[in-house]
């Protein structure tokens, strides 16, 4: 599905236009995103994303992009029930609101992942394996991102690449070290951002 709600009839609720703090509702205007919800109704919790807002629920704020998506990004079917829609989000399904008379999204084709394990982890930036690295060029962590990919769940692929690092420790670009290692990842719309996961972690479905 590629999030495509009409600008200028779509008014969904926001909170937060006269100061990030307040809860009182936004005049209503056109807006580009539609709001994900743990469950196909409006009065369900948003979804949650355990990076932005550990141990804290989503809000409505115009700041907030936790149970977000918008205009143009592409996401996995994950099901349908009456006028919702259920995409893979964050390691979950997420629910918005997609009327056939004024629909918020629209059907497309695309490559997909789908995690061949149960616990996938995500990465925020694609590093190279420790061996591609030259002595002298600290190694970068492989630090995981605090999502995690199940088996049945799928992901649009957007390009397949493979590690690098450019060490820049100088401001003189004749001293600058670009690694680039074997190991491949896949950038795939996990939610609200793009993110990484290896590719031997998942199985491309085209």
């Amino acid at each position: 599905m590629i999030i495509n709600p009409d600008y200028a009839t779509h008014q969904p609720t926001f909170t937060g236009c006269v100061s990030k703090t307040s809860a009182k509702l936004c005049k209503p205007q056109g807006a580009a995103s539609v709001w994900l919800h743990t469950e196909p109704r409006s009065d369900a919790a948003l979804v949650d994303d355990a990076g932005k807002r550990p141990g804290a629920g989503s809000t409505f704020s115009v700041y907030d992009h936790s149970a977000r998506a918008t205009a143009g990004q592409r996401y996995a079917l994950a099901g349908t029930s009456g006028e919702w829609t259920a995409i893979w989000y964050l390691g979950q399904k997420a629910w918005f609101q997609n009327p056939p008379s004024s629909p918020t999204a629209v059907r497309a084709n695309g490559p997909l992942v789908t995690p061949i394990t149960d616990k996938v982890k995500v990465y925020g930036r694609a590093y190279p394996e420790r061996s591609a690295y030259p002595s002298g060029v600290r190694y970068q962590e492989h630090a995981p991102l605090p999502y995690t990919l199940r088996k049945g769940q799928y992901y649009s692929l957007a390009q397949t690449l493979k590690g690098s690092y450019l060490a820049a420790g100088s401001y003189n670009p004749a001293k600058h070290v670009t690694v680039r290692g074997k190991l491949r990842y896949h950038q795939i719309q996990l939610g609200h951002r793009v993110m990484f996961v290896r590719a031997d972690d998942v199985r491309v479905i085209s």
